[in-house]
């Protein structure tokens, strides 16, 4: 069944400006995205469908000029906007649980895997010194 799942379910904690809470924020998300059924987003499994257009012996006068091109085209575009979307609720998720610091290093980057490393670069070294040190 593909029932919506509740708010307060969907909850985790804010990720600490300094990252301090990064280790149980990760896994956090990992498991909030992944209840989403949108992991593949997070970890750039789910990639970005290829454009027909940019396929070989195509380009940018290449026209759809059989039933079936129209559908491959009409497949690619059904696919990307499922992607997008797919896209658009794991970065919001991210985006929804970091503070306005981090928002802005990140709100230019394109996926929500390239968010998800930006993140981990700036605090999986800390998280680790942090742990050793307990």
């Amino acid at each position: 069944s593909n029932r919506k799942l509740g708010e307060d379910f969907l909850r985790i904690p804010k990720l600490i400006a300094d990252g301090e809470n990064w280790m149980m924020y990760k896994e956090h998300l990992q498991w909030l995205i992944d209840a989403r059924g949108l992991l593949g987003h997070l970890d750039g499994t789910e990639m970005k469908p290829t454009d027909p257009q940019t396929l070989p012996n195509r380009g940018a006068s290449w026209v759809p000029a059989t039933p079936d091109k129209v559908k491959e085209v009409s497949m690619y575009k059904t696919e990307l906007k499922e992607w997008r979307t797919g896209q658009a609720i794991t970065k919001q998720q991210i985006t929804g649980t970091i503070p306005d610091s981090l928002f802005i290093q990140i709100k230019n980057l394109e996926t929500a895997k390239d968010i998800f490393m930006h993140l981990s670069s700036l605090f999986e070294q800390r998280s680790c010194v942090v742990s050793i040190e307990l």
